[in-house]
């Protein structure tokens, strides 16, 4: 991750300046690189996941997300490399000990990270970026936080994104990938090892609202759409996406036609008083 050199180089300028203002825009500076880290690696996964699917936008949720569904790894150090001959074809089941005695050479390095550590710096150095609220009428409003305390908490940051700035490579992971194509065209992909028997998923297209169960029966690992079956007086039942009409807001319409009888369908949500 050398693109990280800029950031570090700026807030430690910004920390040197010294004043509450430049040490208040280095804590920001802060947390942007942080934001960075870890939307590049969901930019990089996203062959795998999609947007909908994120539970929350918080870097560190962001992460432990991926880590969940894309890759276990993704937050890990290590290296990648590759030898510099290939084994003969007379090893047909090499050992261990056979690949560690071969030449390599590196492909690259995946800096990893604490994403709790992360996570817990991240909302440190929000604090810094707000007035405190006044406990009394008497106390004084603050634009700017203590300077020892900013500076401390951005070296902290600063020692993270040090360490991270060491990487060369970023991974989307690897194992067995399942695909299945979306009723919109679009190729979808997914880690087969973390998918888990009646998930939902959401399409990868951000303009799609299709989602799909998750079946597994032994290694056969199966998508099915999940719609909403709506019958048209003539007896034709027509699938709706289920998102398109649990998303609709009360009084909100979505009409359809028939693909039988070419009669206009409307869908739309009503509160109803009963008595039992």
């Amino acid at each position: 991750m050398l693109w990280l050199g800029e950031h570090i180089s700026r807030i430690s300028e910004l920390v040197a300046e010294g004043t509450p203002e430049s040490l208040t825009h280095a804590a920001l500076r802060c947390r942007i690189a942080i934001e960075l880290i870890c939307y590049d690696r969901l930019k990089k996964a996203h062959d795998y996941i999609s947007a909908d699917d994120l539970r929350r936008w918080q870097p560190r949720d962001v992460v432990n997300r991926l880590i969940q569904d894309v890759d276990p790894y993704i937050a890990t150090s290590y290296t990648i490399s590759i030898s510099k001959t290939a084994l003969p074809s007379s090893t047909p089941s090499p050992t261990i000990s056979e690949y560690e005695q071969m030449d390599y050479v590196e492909i690259g390095r995946q800096a990893g990270f604490d994403t709790k550590r992360l996570g817990k710096t991240w909302n440190s150095l929000g604090s810094f970026l707000h007035v405190r609220l006044p406990q009394s009428k008497e106390e004084e409003l603050t634009t700017f936080s203590a300077p020892q305390t900013m500076e401390r908490k951005i070296e902290e940051a600063l020692a993270i994104l040090k360490e991270l700035a060491q990487g060369t490579m970023v991974s989307s992971g690897i194992g067995r990938t399942v695909k299945f194509e979306c009723n919109c065209g679009s190729e979808n992909k997914r880690r087969a090892d973390l998918l888990a028997d009646g998930q939902t998923i959401n399409c990868i297209n951000p303009d799609c609202a299709e989602r799909w169960t998750v079946s597994i029966d032994g290694d056969e690992i199966g998508f099915e759409r999940r719609s909403i079956p709506v019958t048209c007086k003539c007896g034709e039942i027509t699938q709706l996406t289920e998102k398109v009409v649990l998303d609709l807001q009360r009084d909100q319409r979505l009409s359809f036609s028939c693909r039988s009888c070419d009669a206009e369908n409307i869908v739309i949500w009503k509160l109803m008083h009963g008595h039992h």
